[in-house]
C-alpha cells in the first residue's frame, strides 16, 4: 500500500463513506488535537489569560455551535462535507473561536469588558443563527428519551460529588475539576440511552468493543470513571501551574460536552 492509498483507506475514504472512526485516524486524531490544545494555550499564556471557571462559561456556547452542527449534518439538514465532520469541525469552531477571543481580548484591552463575557455573547448568537438557519426544518421526537439523558446525567454527578466531598476528595470537586466528570456522565448518559433503547451503533472503535463484549453501553458510565478519577488526581498532584492544570480539564471537559450535546440532539431530532 503507497501513501496515497493509506491515507485514501483510513482518513478520506471513512469521511466520504460516513463510516465513522478507525484506530488509524482515531489516533491521529487525537494527536492533532494535542498540538491544537498545545498552539491554543500557548497564545493564552502569552496574552496572559487566566483558564478559570469564566473562561469556561465563555468557551461553552462554541461547543454547542459544535456539536449542533454535527447534530445537523446526522439529519441532513446541514450538507456533509469536511468542515461539517471530524476533524474538519473541529478545525472550523476552533477558528471561530480564536477570532472571537481575539476581538474579545480588543475589547478588553480599550473597554476594560472581561473578554469571557464578549465571548459568551458572540457564541450565543452565533448559536442563534446556526438554530435559526435550520429552524423552520427542526421537528423533535424522543422527548423522554433526551430527558432521561439529561436526567440520568444530573443524578450520577450529584452522587460522584456528594460522594467525593465524603471521601474528602477535595481535588475532584472544585469547580474547574470537576468539569470533567459533569461532561463526561452527560456523554456516557447519551451512548448508554441511545444503543441500549434506541439501537443507535457507537463510531469510536473502543466503546464499541467494550459495549460488544459486555452487552450494555452502561459500561460506558465505570470505563469513563476508572479514567477519570486516576487522571484528574494525576493531573492535580503533578501539574503545579494551576493555569495550564485548569486548561487541562477544560480541554477534557469539552471533549466530552462536545460528544455528549451532539448525541442527545441528534436523539431528539427528526
Amino acid at each position: 500500500m503507497n501513501l496515497m492509498d493509506f491515507i485514501n483507506k483510513y482518513y478520506l475514504l471513512p469521511i466520504k463513506l460516513n463510516e465513522g472512526y478507525n484506530f488509524v485516524n482515531s489516533i491521529t486524531y487525537a494527536l492533532v488535537a494535542v498540538g491544537i490544545l498545545y498552539v491554543i494555550y500557548k497564545g493564552l499564556e502569552k496574552a496572559n489569560i487566566k483558564v478559570n471557571f469564566k473562561f469556561f462559561i465563555g468557551l461553552f456556547p462554541f461547543i454547542l455551535l459544535g456539536s449542533s452542527i454535527r447534530a445537523f449534518v446526522d439529519h441532513n439538514l446541514y450538507a456533509y462535507n469536511f468542515w461539517t465532520v471530524s476533524p474538519g469541525i473541529y478545525l472550523l469552531i476552533t477558528g471561530i473561536f480564536a477570532a472571537c477571543f481575539t476581538i474579545g481580548l480588543i475589547i478588553q484591552k480599550f473597554r476594560n469588558f472581561e473578554f469571557w463575557k464578549t465571548l459568551f455573547g458572540a457564541g450565543l448568537l452565533f448559536n442563534i443563527v446556526n438554530f435559526a438557519v435550520v429552524g423552520t426544518k427542526l421537528k423533535f421526537e424522543n422527548q423522554p428519551y433526551g430527558a432521561l439523558i439529561v436526567f440520568l446525567a444530573v443524578i450520577i454527578t450529584s452522587a460522584l460529588y456528594f460522594a467525593f466531598k465524603k471521601l474528602n476528595w477535595s481535588w475532584a470537586t472544585k469547580k474547574v475539576s470537576f468539569l470533567p466528570f459533569i461532561a463526561h456522565m452527560l456523554d456516557a448518559s447519551a451512548t448508554f440511552v441511545a444503543v441500549d433503547f434506541l439501537g443507535a451503533v457507537e463510531e469510536h472503535p473502543l466503546p464499541v468493543a467494550a459495549t460488544s463484549f459486555f452487552g450494555t453501553a452502561a459500561i460506558m458510565y465505570l470505563l469513563k470513571l476508572i479514567v477519570l478519577i486516576p487522571a484528574v488526581w494525576l493531573i492535580n498532584r503533578e501539574i503545579q501551574n494551576k493555569n495550564f492544570r485548569n486548561y487541562i480539564f477544560v480541554a477534557i471537559a469539552t471533549l466530552g460536552f462536545a460528544e455528549g450535546m451532539r448525541d442527545l440532539l441528534t436523539l431528539i431530532l427528526i
